[in-house]
């Protein structure tokens, strides 16, 4: 409805002005009486005239206008926009879990960082937890997922006490896992969401370099992998709250098309991280009810696929490989899962590779043929999730590579998935790498107030993504040990595929 102009009579605005000069010799007059007297009579007459206008406007008919209240220019939440959302079927221990009170959380000191449980610390020669110690997840995980190489059996307590110190974990490595994800369950919105700006969290902007992007998706999901990583979903865990409420979260942001179960927010990247996260919660708690909406995210994955093989920031788009890294990744969980994917996505997904390799797929670009850091480390991991066997010279040479450029010191995103590479090829290098990137990542975590427990390095990645964005990447980092089983284990890789 358009807004009339109100026309004030000059009598009324007469009145108005000369208000100023009344009020000044009412309180001269009344000098001696108390503040809060003259208070009281200056608001008195102010309500007396505002009441006038009232009246005057009645008297003139208010249709028309619209009288807006002062507010803070405040952007309004991202992709809040009506929506026709299909209902999806939740845990039962997730439903409901949004209603309740939020977990309290120390402010404006730094989060409560526990202890660490020994059974995280338990190294080679250490006890392990002993039998009735809580579960992390389902306690028929492994059969769960009895295919994989690359699997998730090494997420459950006893396997990951053991794989921490087999594998070149540390107690102190473990230390700082606990400390990231206790700044990450800091940082969760009363909704059960993160988001990259966290400065309008229980933060309240404690503390620095908040991201830019918009997703809540992708920050959603980045925040819980984490989690799942160091076994935490199911009964009886610490953050068992934490991940139920995030899951929730996501499972009331799926919009049902077509196409399948939207979770984008505006990037192909949020709907990879997204479907991962719900793929490896359903795989590890095997709770049917996450089935579903785990099952539409992968659909609508295979569906935007381009048919040149590739993913890039929007569905049908030719690909780029650092997209690509996150929807196969998906692709991967979902099998590990159990769940539906065609054999022909992951062949559109091999020439897609074919189309940007160099040196016959020794190294990578990231639309075309090229040698560069980031599409290399993740085309040679594309390679390895594809089936390549681990004697491919290519793989060699693809390794090699990576472990001349050594640990980023600043670019955790290429850090994440060459160090995935590096500990799943296992070659001579791997040793140098991880001792160089792990006792940077426990030298470098934050001990300051509230940022307690996070990372930050300023890159595009970070400056994108900010505290949260980097301190998700670099706990996943130090999870590598146990987040997934070598790929070239026992039971090759193709037998997945």
């Amino acid at each position: 409805m358009p807004v009339r102009r109100i026309r004030i009579p000059r009598r009324l605005l007469r009145a108005v002005r000369r208000l100023p000069r009344g009020v000044t010799r009412l309180s001269s007059c009344l000098r001696a009486a108390s503040g809060f007297a003259i208070s009281l009579l200056v608001h008195t007459a102010l309500l007396v005239v505002l009441g006038l206008l009232l009246v005057w406007q009645e008297m003139q008919g208010s249709h028309g206008v619209t009288v807006l209240p002062f507010v803070e220019d405040i952007a309004p939440e991202p992709f809040v926009e009506e929506l026709c959302i299909q209902a999806i079927p939740l845990p039962a221990d997730v439903s409901g879990t949004a209603a309740r009170a939020p977990a309290e959380t120390q402010l404006p000191d730094a989060p409560h960082i526990p202890a660490p449980s020994p059974d995280l610390l338990a190294g080679p020669g250490l006890p392990e937890p002993a039998a009735g110690s809580r579960r992390s997840m389902s306690d028929d995980l492994l059969a769960a997922t009895d295919v994989p190489s690359g699997g998730f059996e090494g997420r459950t307590a006893s396997a990951r006490a053991r794989l921490v110190g087999q594998r070149g974990g540390t107690p102190a490595s473990e230390d700082a896992v606990a400390r990231g994800l206790a700044w990450l369950a800091a940082h969760q919105r009363p909704d059960g969401s993160w988001r990259f700006d966290h400065r309008d969290s229980v933060c309240g902007g404690l503390c620095r370099d908040p991201g830019i992007v918009g997703s809540t998706t992708a920050a959603t999901s980045l925040a819980l992998l984490p989690f799942l990583g160091a076994g935490e979903i199911g009964e009886g865990c610490q953050y068992q709250r934490v991940v139920a409420d995030g899951l929730y979260y996501l499972c009331s942001r799926l919009l049902i098309t077509p196409q399948g179960g939207d979770l984008q927010e505006g990037t192909m990247y949020a709907q990879g991280i997204a479907a991962i996260a719900l793929c490896e919660a359903y795989a590890m708690s095997r709770d049917e009810s996450l089935r579903v909406p785990a099952q539409l995210a992968i659909d609508f994955i295979c569906r935007a696929q381009h048919e040149a093989g590739g993913w890039r920031y929007f569905p049908g788009q030719p690909g780029d490989t650092t997209v690509l890294g996150w929807q196969l990744m998906a692709l991967k969980s979902a099998r590990l899962a159990r769940l539906d994917v065609s054999p022909e996505v992951f062949t559109r997904v091999g020439k897609f590779l074919d189309g940007v390799q160099r040196e016959e797929g020794a190294v990578y670009g990231y639309q075309k043929p090229d040698k560069a850091a980031v599409p290399t480390a993740v085309g040679l991991l594309g390679r390895m999730y594809l089936g390549w066997p681990r004697e491919d010279s290519r793989l060699a040479r693809g390794a090699g590579y990576l472990e001349r450029l050594g640990p980023s010191r600043t670019d955790m995103y290429f850090n994440y998935y060459a160090t995935q590479v590096l500990h799943h090829y296992e070659g001579s290098g791997w040793d140098a790498w991880n001792a160089i990137l792990r006792d940077r990542l426990i030298a470098t975590q934050s001990r300051r107030g509230h940022e307690h427990g996070s990372w930050y390095f300023h890159d595009e990645h970070g400056k994108s993504g900010g505290r949260l964005y980097t301190t998700a990447m670099c706990v996943m980092i130090l999870e590598v040990y146990y987040r997934h089983m070598p790929l070239y284990g026992r039971r090759a890789v193709q037998e997945d595929l």
